[in-house]
């Protein structure tokens, strides 16, 4: 009896171990699918050659897996354009994960919107672990429109994701909205977090040892750091917006540390998907 306890003992060890084994991997970020977005297209057809391009072109990289950081649609009540999003995340070779960004929710945090998101996805946070690494996608929107209720109570999950992630090789933070685009000090606008939750996300990512934030929102590119922590917006599968272009991420995750590379939807012309 005890020999067989001690071998379920060790079963159960070498199972937890590789688990949390790392090893090298490469996913995609992507980021404002925004079906309908400037699109005046019949049956939103631009926006759907645009979504298509991609994921034909990160099906072929074969990722480990693939963040979707918001902005999934334009409208979440057309019918059309949820229709279309689904029909090619249906076609991503690989799981996919997704955080809600405030197109996905036009009518407020806890409004229509939200509960049909919550009825399509049965999520707007998550955990899982992949080669040693942890990913972490919490809803921005609640702490953008100051729900303070709904935000106390993704903290307490956040905060007990993060204690469980603390032996990860790395730590990925997913969420729509960018904390910062360039610097820390950067003016509070529509496309960043206010200066207080700055600090307060900040300060529990750097503690928990975070090793990149990833977002989307912005329709540009940006990758900056500060505090040791990567903050990455990835431009758009849409339509772009300044400098912006429909691409995605590539992130490669070695044992030296994290590469992402922003990447042109091949086939695409920029000029003419940018507003």
């Amino acid at each position: 009896m005890k020999k067989s306890l001690f071998f379920l003992f060790c079963l159960g060890a070498a199972l937890l171990a590789g688990c949390n084994r790392f090893e090298p991997f490469t996913f995609v970020h992507m980021a404002d699918t925004q079906i309908g977005f400037h699109d005046t297209t019949a049956h939103f057809v631009h926006s759907d050659s645009l979504m298509k391009a991609a994921v034909e072109a990160v099906n072929a990289l074969n990722p480990a897996c693939v963040i979707i950081a918001g902005d999934l649609v334009d409208k979440p009540a057309n019918e059309e354009q949820q229709a279309i999003f689904a029909a090619r995340k249906a076609e991503i070779q690989a799981p996919v994960w997704l955080v809600p960004g405030n197109h996905d929710y036009m009518n407020g945090y806890a409004g229509e919107d939200r509960d049909r998101y919550l009825e399509q996805f049965g999520y707007e946070h998550f955990a899982f672990r992949l080669n040693g690494c942890t990913f972490i996608g919490i809803d921005s929107n609640c702490i953008k429109t100051n729900d303070t209720e709904a935000e106390a109570a993704q903290w307490e999950w956040l905060c007990a994701e993060l204690k469980k992630a603390s032996r990860s090789k790395y730590i990925f933070v997913v969420l729509h909205c960018p904390i910062i685009r360039k610097s820390i000090d950067e003016k509070e606008a529509y496309f960043n977090f206010p200066m207080d939750k700055r600090e307060k996300y900040i300060s529990l990512f750097k503690e928990a040892g975070v090793t990149a934030v990833l977002a989307g929102h912005t329709h540009q590119e940006y990758d900056t750091e500060y505090d040791g922590i990567r903050f990455i917006t990835a431009g758009p599968v849409g339509n772009a917006l300044g400098h912006g272009y429909p691409g995605y991420n590539v992130v490669k995750v070695t044992r030296d540390g994290i590469q992402s590379e922003m990447t042109h939807t091949p086939g695409i012309d920029p000029k003419k998907c940018r507003f």
